[in-house]
């Protein structure tokens, strides 16, 4: 029955890829990168889980040759990850060069380890489920190969998701200095499946090692599965419905600790402007509020904007417009009875995850409980100068 489980698991998984692969080559209009490093992470999912079909369904006594194939390949997980990642937020093609071929080492090291057990023959191999029929030095073989391809992997991966979420965490800082509204253009998503991914090759290699050990446990192995199957089928739908990112010149001076190009009377005075722009005009509003609007609205530069909210005012282009946008939601909230949802629409946001998030962060609770404390309260002033 487990097994049973098992084959179904990854059988969806091997569809969803399948799936995605045909879809995204037949798509138009994709930029080249992001179509092949999408495809090279689609092919190394796909090999890993056809490795995982070919033990689970027993294939393998159809084909004992195959067992192992897809220790080289795995290894390309991580890499492929963090190619993928590069291609998103990148605005110029993204080409493998330099220290990218260095990712190669990993399936070099795993072929070499897998030698011995390469060059038994059918029946040894087969003999080795079978306690009573394995050859003791043959499993020692298998066991090596094993252990070495399960250590290369889960090191050559950990390293280059590291820098994957590291990739994306800058990526999305840099979204946050220029526009209002980050949720189609952050890839929070795709952060949230690293991680996701990571906790799963991670319970893999602990899955491997019970095995090695000579331990099998059918509710673990059958979790893992399934989790990696709708991981991997969430990967195909949002990377085939992930938008071109816009982007636009990235302001020079965004660092606090840097020294201000601008005297503090001049920083104070800009200020005041964006802040009469936000409230006056109600700029804060308008869910597609980028830095660039601001600056063209205001006449202040982009570079200028960016050294006012960050050395005078504390604070990113995203959080100042969503400060005022809490501050007028708390007026709404206390005055009207507009439901949240509408209420975080008529200030700017999104979606009411986006204003909850964005309102318990500058008001410190969230809208629901802020409007059930209110009748209790006066209420609150909107920002100022």
């Amino acid at each position: 029955m487990t097994g049973t489980f098992l084959t179904i698991a990854y059988a969806i998984a091997a569809g969803s890829i399948g799936f995605a692969l045909a879809i995204a080559l037949t798509k138009p209009g994709q930029r080249v990168d992001r179509l092949g490093f999408f495809c090279l992470l689609l092919i190394v999912l796909l090999d890993h889980i056809l490795g995982q079909l070919l033990i689970v369904s027993e294939a393998y006594q159809l084909a004992p040759h195959l067992v192992g194939f897809d220790l080289a390949i795995k290894t390309l997980l991580g890499p492929a990850v963090y190619f993928y990642t590069r291609s998103l937020i990148s605005p110029d093609r993204s080409h493998l060069g330099g220290l990218d071929w260095l990712a190669l080492l990993a399936p070099v090291l795993v072929v070499l380890a897998s030698l011995p057990f390469a060059s038994l023959s059918a029946a040894e191999k087969l003999a080795l489920v079978d306690p009573a029929t394995r050859n003791p030095d043959h499993f020692r073989i298998a066991l090596f190969t094993c252990t070495a391809a399960l250590v290369i992997f889960l090191a050559f991966t950990a390293f280059y998701l590291v820098f994957a979420l590291r990739l994306q965490a800058r990526h999305r800082r840099a979204m946050m200095q220029q526009f209002a509204n980050v949720e189609r253009r952050s890839l929070d998503w795709l952060r949230t499946l690293l991680y996701v991914f990571a906790a799963a090759w991670l319970f893999f290699a602990i899955k491997q090692l019970l095995w090695l050990s000579g331990i099998s446990i059918p509710v673990f192995n059958i979790g893992l599965a399934f989790t990696e199957a709708v991981a991997i089928a969430a990967l195909a739908y949002l990377g085939l419905h992930q938008p071109d990112l816009p982007f636009e010149a990235s302001p020079e001076n965004k660092t606090r600790d840097r020294r201000p190009i601008l005297s503090e009377e001049r920083l104070a005075r800009t200020a005041g402007k964006l802040v009469r722009a936000l409230n006056t005009d109600r700029l804060y509003a308008d869910s597609n509020l980028s830095l660039r609007v601001l600056s063209d609205v205001t006449g202040v530069t982009k570079n200028h904007i960016s050294e006012t909210l960050s050395q005078h005012l504390g604070m990113n282009f995203f959080d100042f417009v969503n400060s005022h946008r809490a501050a007028e939601a708390r007026r709404l909230l206390t005055e009207t009875d507009l439901s949240i949802l509408e209420i975080g629409l008529e200030v700017g946001f999104n979606s009411r995850s986006t204003f909850n998030a964005a309102f318990n962060k500058h008001v410190g609770m969230p809208p629901s409980q802020y409007r059930a404390g209110a009748k209790d309260e006066k209420p609150a002033p909107t920002l100022s100068e």
